[in-house]
């Protein structure tokens, strides 16, 4: 990527729970960053000291594990997918079969 200019990326996580009646529920999630040129933070995994988030003004690796678990691309899914699930789960029609 040493030519590449446009250095925005994005983590992207989807979720799926399909019931045995067939109907699905899924959520996505996604933390939108640029790939830095060089390493930067100990922390996480993978990707994490190459991924900036500008509005955060560090990369993944850099954030504490309170911080990256509310802004994170799972973490921002699971939030999603907690929502539906619970509207599915309150849905008189679900409840009664």
């Amino acid at each position: 990527m040493d030519n590449i200019e446009d250095r925005r990326a994005k983590f992207v996580s989807h979720i799926a729970c399909v019931f045995p009646d067939g109907s699905v529920i899924d959520a996505e999630g996604e933390c939108a960053g640029l790939i830095r040129r060089d390493f930067k933070g100990d922390g996480g995994f993978g990707y994490d000291p190459l991924f900036d988030i500008p509005e955060l003004g560090m990369t993944m690796a850099e954030l504490t594990l309170e911080v990256k678990n509310k802004v994170s691309h799972r973490a921002k899914a699971l939030e999603i997918f907690k929502g539906k699930l619970k509207e599915k789960l309150q849905e008189k029609n679900y409840a009664d079969k």
